[in-house]
Order: structure tokens, then C-alpha cells, then sequence
């Protein structure tokens, strides 16, 4: 329980207020009578000044949405991930032309309208409205059979697609969240269908990475031997798959997202069949459905050829990994043969060494005997003393030249780590 005099909100998350409106940050505009609502979908994240300056009736904190009087109308805007919507509603007029306050204020916003939606609540269902449709449109009973709704779906000359609303006996709230649905349906579905020149351009460009791809394979099965052209192609190819599916992915994801939402509307109008008439989700999702299923097909071939130049690297990464191996090898064997003509050659000369050493080692015991002799030893003794030293020298000399080499051999090898101790060698020792 809070202490007395602590305001419970100096303890809130500091995310908590804006969180919590995020569950009213989209309000509908609400209406009853003949009314024109026009509505735009404009590539742009920016909101001009002129918008937040006007006087609102409801804004959300960040300003990204909000209903605000404009003259006798009244206008609502929304700031999307992507785009920027105003939706303008006014009392109903003959004339066919939106509002100049409403394309003044168009004017100031800098992108591109990506939507334009007309709609036309009428309480009495005009026949001459239907007229204007050239007799090639579709209708719908939504809300439950409460309220009718007609569209051809084709733009006017100012560039709006118009639809025709017969509110029947939905109230005000109902008829403004109805109006809602049939704007999101429309902009969720252009926004969607961005993806779709996107999906086009990556198919033309597909079948190149196919062909390509297709090449550095058959050149791996053809050729024991990868040589740089080979890898510098693979390394191009795999670059510029990276760079395309980047943004692609972004676009076709969003796509995606578009598309559910598309749906998620159309099944929250409740669609009944009018008599004579295809119904508005039929006619959208004949249409629609086809594009987003092309999306999804250029996705996947891209997902696919990520996944081929994958394992083709993978595939070129163990040729050269196998091919630096048995260059490894023919080294090695190389130089164990250098080695053991070395052993060879060391053999031989130590051999030399030894008899090199004898007849040094004679030599200067040949000289000290005769300088005994000059000092009265026995000459024949003298003779008979170097027959002797001969093989005792030689003999000498290689005992030392081999001990010489056990203890260089010794030290090579115990400056080596020590090898892995064998299983049970351990317990052996403990024991």
C-alpha cells in the first residue's frame, strides 16, 4: 500500500503511460449523415507543422496521431512505420473534386501518395451515385447486414478510388469504424503490392544467379583443381546475392505483414452477398492474392539460391581445403626425403669423421713413439705399440661420435611436449 502523501505515479515505469495509450492512439472518426470522407496513404514519415499546429480534440503524446477541426471538417492523421495517412471528413457535396483544404494541406507533406479513398456515407441510397459506376462494380451487405457498401475500384479523374457506404442502421461508432476498415483495407493492400515490382526485378535477376551458379558448378565437376577465377567468381556471386536479398527480404516482409492485415479487415466487415453482385473480399483476394503469392514465390526461390550459393561455398571451401592438403602432403614427402638424405649424408660423414680422427689421433701417436725412440725405446716395441693403438683409437673415436649423437638425439627429442598418456596409465601408476 502506498504511504500517505506519495503519488502512486512517481512509482510507474517510465514506458507505462505511453504503453498504456498505445490502446487508444488510433481512434475512428465517428459521423452520422451524408458525409464525404477522403483519405490519402502518403510515403512519408515526417508531419508538417501546419498539422501539429492545429487545434486538436485528441492527439497522442508524440503527436504521431490525432483528430483535429479544420474549418467545418474534421481531420485525422496517423504515422505509420512507413507511410503517413490523413483522412479529411466533411459534409456531403456534389462536387466530385477533393476539398482545396484538404489538397492545400497534401501539398505541404513531401512524399508520394501510395492511396487516395473517397468514400461517400449516404443515408438513402442514391441511384444516380450507382450510375456513375458504370453498372461494372461489386457490392457487399458487411456489419452483419446492417450496412451495404458498392465499389468498381477503378480511379477517378482526380485519381481517388471511390466507395459508396449505406451506413442502414449502424449508429454512428459503427459507421465510423466501418468507414476505418474500408480505408485500411485499401491502403494496407497498395502498401502491400509495393512489393510486388520488387518481386519482378529479383526474378529477372534470379535467373542470371541461377545461370552463374549453375556454371561454378559444373567447373567444380569437370576440374580436380579450383584456381582464383573460380573462387573470385563464387566470392562475387555470393556478394551480390547479399546485397539483393537485403532489401528484399525488408520489402517482402512487409508484404507479408500488409497482406494479414488486409485479411484481418476484410473478415472484420462481415461480408453478406448482394444479390447479382461479387462481393468486395472476392474480387480483392482474385486480385490481391495472385501478387502476394508471387512474393512469396520470389522469396522462396531466393531463400533457395541463398541456401545453393551456401552449400556451393561450403563445396569450394573443402575442394581448396583438400587440395592445400595434399599440396601439405607432396611437402611433407618432399621433405622427409630431404631428411633422410640428410641422415645420409650425416652418416656418411660422421663415418669419414671417425677415420678422419683415427688418422689424426695415429699420426700424433705415430709422432710421440718416435720420439721415444729417439730417447732409447726399442723400435720393434715402438712398431708393435702403434699396431696396438690403431684399432684402440678407432674404436675410441666412434664410442665418442656415437655417444655424441645419443645426446643430441636425447635432447631433441625431450624439448618435443610430452605424448598423451595412454588409458589406464593413470590408474596404472597409482597402483
Amino acid at each position: 500500500m502506498a504511504e500517505p502523501g506519495v503519488d502512486v505515479t512517481e512509482l510507474d515505469h517510465p514506458m507505462r503511460r505511453e504503453l498504456h495509450d498505445e490502446l487508444h492512439a488510433r481512434p475512428s472518426v465517428y459521423f452520422e449523415g451524408d458525409s464525404d470522407v477522403w483519405h490519402m496513404a502518403i510515403l512519408d514519415t515526417r508531419l508538417p507543422d501546419s498539422i501539429l499546429a492545429l487545434p486538436t480534440s485528441s492527439r497522442s503524446l508524440d503527436g504521431k496521431h490525432g483528430i483535429a477541426e479544420l474549418g467545418d471538417c474534421r481531420l485525422k492523421w496517423e504515422l505509420h512505420t512507413e507511410f503517413l495517412t490523413i483522412t479529411y471528413v466533411c459534409a456531403a457535396s456534389q462536387d466530385r473534386r477533393p476539398p482545396q483544404t484538404f489538397m492545400d494541406l497534401r501539398r505541404q507533406i513531401s512524399g508520394e501518395t501510395i492511396a487516395a479513398i473517397r468514400v461517400l456515407v449516404r443515408e438513402k441510397r442514391p441511384e444516380d451515385e450507382l450510375e456513375k459506376l458504370d453498372g461494372d462494380y461489386v457490392a457487399s451487405r458487411v456489419g452483419g447486414t446492417d450496412a451495404e457498401v458498392y465499389s468498381n475500384f477503378k480511379l477517378d479523374d482526380a485519381g481517388f478510388v471511390e466507395l459508396l457506404l449505406f451506413p442502414g442502421s449502424l449508429n454512428a461508432f459503427r459507421t465510423g469504424r466501418m468507414v476505418r476498415r474500408l480505408l485500411e483495407i485499401e491502403t494496407y493492400r497498395m502498401m502491400a503490392l509495393l512489393a510486388l515490382p520488387v518481386a519482378r526485378d529479383v526474378q529477372e535477376r534470379l535467373a542470371g544467379f541461377d545461370t552463374r551458379l549453375n556454371r561454378i558448378v559444373d567447373h567444380m565437376q569437370t576440374h580436380s583443381r579450383v584456381d582464383k577465377t573460380l573462387l573470385g567468381e563464387m566470392t562475387r556471386l555470393s556478394s551480390e546475392v547479399l546485397r539483393l536479398s537485403s532489401p528484399a527480404r525488408h520489402r517482402f516482409g512487409a508484404a507479408k505483414a500488409y497482406a494479414e492485415l488486409v485479411s484481418s479487415r476484410m473478415a472484420e466487415l462481415r461480408e453478406q452477398s448482394v444479390p447479382q453482385r461479387q462481393r468486395l473480399g472476392t474480387f480483392i483476394e482474385r486480385r490481391f492474392r495472385p501478387a502476394i503469392r508471387t512474393v512469396e514465390a520470389v522469396e522462396r526461390r531466393l531463400d533457395e539460391l541463398g541456401e545453393r550459393v551456401s552449400l556451393a561455398g561450403d563445396l569450394l571451401r573443402t575442394s581448396v581445403q583438400v587440395q592445400l592438403e595434399e599440396q601439405n602432403a607432396i611437402l611433407l614427402a618432399s621433405m622427409e626425403e630431404r631428411t633422410r638424405a640428410q641422415v645420409h649424408i650425416q652418416q656418411a660423414v660422421e663415418g669419414f669423421s671417425v677415420i678422419a680422427i683415427t688418422y689424426y689421433a695415429i699420426s700424433l701417436a705415430k709422432t710421440c713413439i718416435e720420439a721415444l725412440t729417439g730417447l732409447g725405446l726399442d723400435t720393434h716395441l715402438a712398431k708393435e705399440l702403434l699396431l696396438f693403438a690403431i684399432p684402440i683409437v678407432l674404436v675410441t673415436v666412434w664410442q665418442v661420435i656415437r655417444h655424441i649423437r645419443k645426446s643430441i638425439s636425447v635432447g631433441s627429442h625431450s624439448g618435443k611436449p610430452d605424448s598423451l598418456p595412454r588409458p589406464g596409465s593413470e590408474t596404472a601408476a597409482k597402483d
